[in-house]
């Protein structure tokens, strides 16, 4: 379940983005939205709120250093969210990351974020 979600939430949308940057440079006032949760957050990893330093070379690495984790059960001792949703938590903040570091490779483009508010 981990890595469905990890490939779902961020994976897929990175392959979805990375090819509509293409079509998206044709235009004069395209837009890439971001729909992601307040869970979007890891406190632990400040590294990705560092966008000057971040890459996308090193979002891939958290994310397999989580995937270690997870396969190891070490959440805790590795200061990760804990189970049942880490795996939901860890994509979302490691897309957030990939849409800002995104961000300044389209900066032509309008990037924004999208947090909806819990459905009752």
């Amino acid at each position: 379940m981990v890595e469905e979600c990890l490939k779902t939430n961020y994976y897929g949308t990175k392959r979805v983005t990375k090819t509509l940057v293409p079509l998206l440079q044709l235009s004069k006032s395209s837009r890439i939205v971001n729909i992601t949760s307040n869970f979007g957050r890891l406190s632990s990893r400040e590294e990705l709120d560092d966008i000057d330093n971040l890459t996308e070379e090193r979002i891939d690495e958290i994310i397999q250093l989580f995937l270690r984790d997870s396969k190891a059960d070490k959440f805790r001792e590795n200061g990760w969210p804990l189970a049942p949703s880490s795996a939901y938590i860890v994509s979302k903040a490691v897309m957030n990351a990939y849409k800002k570091t995104n961000g300044k490779k389209v900066s032509k483009h309008d990037s924004c974020e999208l947090r909806p508010s819990r459905a009752c």
